[in-house]
């Protein structure tokens, strides 16, 4: 018996995580997750689900589902636009902040509170998920 079997009995979630300004899955994604659904495949695959990040809304996501094998077109997809990442751009916006910008930085602030508020609600969105999910035991999944 490996360590793996050991410290882990069961799998609740597989959360996939993509830049969502890439229009197309990379090898070493697709690969991943052509091994997922064969993992999973007696199942639904309803504990996998995909986290794409550089993206706030669906008006700036270039990622499409249509690259996505069958099995995780229904997969539901949370979108994040990293707060840390904007609160740093605007922090040093702010220091450097000439009349060009000036003007611009309640803007810009507003942008990165919506972000803040934005991710908050989409983390609640993803452990709502997570209840609604049950544990799948391993001893299949390392079978395979």
């Amino acid at each position: 018996m490996d360590q793996t079997e050991k410290a882990i009995d069961s799998v609740t979630a597989v959360l996939v995580l993509a830049n969502g300004t890439v229009p197309r899955l990379n090898v070493g994604t697709y690969s991943a997750l052509s091994a997922l659904s064969s993992i999973f495949s007696r199942t639904p695959l309803k504990p996998v689900a995909f986290l794409l990040t550089n993206t706030s809304n669906p008006l700036y996501q270039n990622f499409s589902g249509d690259s996505l094998l069958e099995a995780f077109k229904d997969a539901p997809q949370f979108l994040l636009n990293n707060p840390v990442a904007l609160q740093r751009k605007y922090l040093e916006l702010k220091d450097k902040a000439g009349p060009k910008t000036r003007g611009q930085m309640r803007d810009f602030r507003e942008a990165v509170k919506g972000s803040e508020q934005d991710a908050l609600e989409m983390l609640v969105d993803i452990f709502d998920w997570l209840d609604s999910l049950e544990p799948q035991p391993t001893p299949r999944i390392l079978s395979l």
